[in-house]
């Protein structure tokens, strides 16, 4: 005999529990509006020790800020709070239905993806055990922390000159290391010599560190013969992807850096689906994601209002 799956209808369904996400179900819990928030429990910046940027927060660690807030949102009676994954969707005429991995089924009229982004690291060893410790991807985020110190680069196009120029404000120590392959165009190339900054081009093996911690990024030339080049810092621009994929089931677009398409207020080409966050933002910040949670939340909650009490034209 086939199980119903239990059913829960709501305002609002927000997948993804992390900064954006929570923000926004705050705002609409202060809004009154009943809100299901689906969460797995694996915020972005859970690699990080601490929190950056982030006025009258700067320096928490992440998981400190993550539970204070996770708390909070309890206080709010309308804010159900759910700790699962969404593997399906579904959009008919008036409603979202979203099924979990735990075999729950959730509907509303409104839904918001707050679900970031998935970095694809490249396979060095030791990369992961230093990513967002010493392996990191943003100066705002902790370039000052390492301010005049031994930093890398690792460029995998030439767009990598963008940083370059804009880490050269944190330190003259600086040392570009190239990804197997590639190689920079004669312009970025004038640019880096104009500059002097130290140009390794030979393949990179490993990074050498203490829990996390970098010392230094061992390398290998066309011989066989090893080295390795001492830093305390390597910046790292991994290519993106959705962390949640369901453009075919949702019918969002994607703009051609890979983020979800919206419009000031976090709205999709698809009737009542919002987006916030990481996943439609090239900025990435705990900042900026709260407040594109908030936007998309208050937009929510006023796009409900013009349609439960539409206003006369005047």
């Amino acid at each position: 005999m086939n199980m119903r799956k239990p059913q829960t209808l709501s305002e609002v369904i927000i997948i993804g529990g992390s900064y954006s996400g929570m923000s926004a179900a705050m705002t609409l819990g202060r809004a009154l509006r009943k809100v299901v928030l689906i969460d797995a429990g694996k915020p972005c910046n859970r690699f990080a020790p601490h929190a950056h940027n982030l006025l009258g927060s700067d320096g928490i660690a992440p998981a400190q800020l993550h539970a204070t807030a996770r708390a909070q949102l309890k206080l709010y009676s309308t804010i159900e709070l759910i700790e699962d994954n969404a593997i399906s969707f579904k959009k008919d005429k008036a409603l979202f239905t979203v099924t979990t991995k735990k075999g729950a089924e959730f509907m509303a009229e409104n839904l918001l993806l707050a679900t970031g982004l998935k970095d694809s690291l490249p396979n060095i060893p030791g990369l992961l055990d230093c990513w967002g410790k010493s392996a990191i991807h943003c100066p705002y985020c902790h370039g000052f922390e390492f301010k005049g110190g031994q930093t890398g680069i690792l460029a995998a196009s030439n767009e990598a000159l963008h940083m370059i120029n804009m880490l050269m404000q944190w330190t003259s120590n600086l040392t570009i290391f190239t990804v197997e392959g590639f190689s920079f165009n004669p312009a970025a190339l004038d640019f880096i010599h104009q500059h002097k900054i130290r140009l390794i081009t030979e393949k990179v093996t490993g990074l050498q560190h203490q829990a996390g911690n970098l010392e230094a990024v061992t390398i290998r030339d066309v011989s066989g013969k090893l080295g390795s080049i001492p830093l305390k810092a390597l910046y790292v621009m991994p290519p993106i992807r959705q962390a949640l994929e369901q453009q075919a089931a949702l019918g969002y677009n994607l703009t051609p850096s890979g983020h979800i398409e919206v419009d000031e207020a976090g709205r999709t080409a698809t009737k009542g689906l919002y987006a916030a966050g990481d996943n439609c933002n090239r900025f990435r910040s705990l900042a900026q994601a709260m407040a594109s949670g908030i936007t998309a939340g208050a937009m929510i909650n006023y796009d409900l209002i013009n349609k439960q009490r539409p206003l006369p034209k005047m």
